[in-house]
Parts: structure tokens; sequence; C-alpha cells
């Protein structure tokens, strides 16, 4: 009648405060819950989000935290917060390799910056973890191709990219790849491009010009 013993609901930070004590002692489900209560109330609360993703990839529940990672990346990206957005859209990428959208905003952050290396490094270690099959390639392809827009020379690129047009039954490219890349190559980059060609084209011609490299 008076009202005793209820109880006041926590505020959110009480319930963010409880979530990260679990995930501190390594109770990972209790944190899940503790911060499933904030999204009740606020679906799109991003600090929710955030904390809940890796949380969720440690019980095996990728969907699910690739949808936290995404609307944590969003919220963040929207309000200019695009450094703390990257750590975000790299967990998105490397849980799922093939979330091609989560591979080039990480690129596009390097480049924006300055770093086109860096974006570089990033697009090959995304081809590089494609599935070698009729979808992944593809994928790995146009990847390889974009870093070949920011570094044209990218001997690594051009080595990946030639047997990966061949799978794809493209051979007259893969050959005019290599065959235009030759034509500025030198050193080792060169001969590791003659031994590509006399490997898939092999022929005398072929051998001898690896073989004077």
């Amino acid at each position: 009648m008076f009202g005793f013993g209820k109880s006041t609901p926590p505020t959110r930070d009480e319930l963010l405060r409880r979530a990260e004590d679990f995930r501190t002692h390594k109770k990972p489900k209790k944190a899940v819950a503790e911060l499933r209560k904030i999204l009740e109330t606020d679906p799109k609360d991003a600090t929710a989000h955030a904390k809940l993703g890796p949380l969720l990839i440690q019980l095996g529940k990728k969907t699910e935290a690739l949808i936290s990672f995404r609307i944590a990346a969003d919220d963040l990206d929207s309000r200019g917060f695009a450094d703390k957005a990257l750590s975000l859209w790299l967990q998105i990428a490397q849980a799922r390799v093939s979330d091609m959208d989560a591979w080039e905003k990480v690129t596009q952050f390097h480049v924006s910056r300055g770093r086109k290396a860096e974006g570089v490094k990033v697009l090959l270690e995304a081809a590089s973890v494609q599935d070698d099959d009729r979808d992944g390639r593809p994928r790995a392809m146009r990847l390889l191709h974009d870093a070949l827009v920011f570094e044209p020379k990218h001997v690594e690129a051009i080595l990946m990219l030639a047997p990966l047009m061949l799978k794809e039954k493209l051979r007259g490219e893969a050959r005019e790849l290599l065959e235009s890349a030759l034509q500025w190559a030198s050193g080792r980059d060169a001969r590791r491009m003659r031994w590509q060609v006399f490997y898939y084209w092999p022929g005398f011609r072929t051998f001898w010009r690896w073989l004077r490299a």
C-alpha cells in the first residue's frame, strides 16, 4: 500500500557498469543480459551495441554481433568519430570477410588520412581471406583492382590478381596484366612475374625469358 519493497529500476549507467563487471569476470552471458536491458529502452544505443558485439562473438552469435557492430559504427561515423568507428568496421570485416562494405570503409579511412599504403595493405589482406570459389574469387579480384587504383605498380597485388583472373577464365586479361607490369618491373619483381608467365603459359619463349631474368 505504501510502496514498501519496490525497487527503483537501474539507470543506463548502472547497467553499463554491471555489464562491464560481468565482462571482466568472464561472465559474457550475464553481461549480454544487462546490455539487452538498455536496448529494450533504446534499441539504437550505440554504446551498448559497441559493448555487446564482442560479447556476442564470444558466445558464437556472429550474425547478432555484426548487427550490433554496424549500428555502433554507423552512429559513430554519423557523429564524426571516424577513429572510433574504424575499430568496429575492422571487427565487422574480420568477422565476416565477405562484407565488402566494411573492408572498403577501413580502406577509405586510411586513404582519407594520407595513409595510402596502409589502405592498400588492408585491401590485400581482405583479398587473401576470401574463399577460393566462384563467390569469393570475384570479391578478391575487386579488392585487388581497388588496390591497383591506389598503387598501379603494386607487385604483390598484380601477382595475386593474375592467378585469380586465370581461374575465372580471363586468360587474355591476366597475360596483359603481367606483360604490362613487365614493362616497368625490374630485378626480383621482374623474375617473379616472368616465372608466373612461364608457369601459366609454358613454352620455350616464356622459359627463356624467365631464365634470362
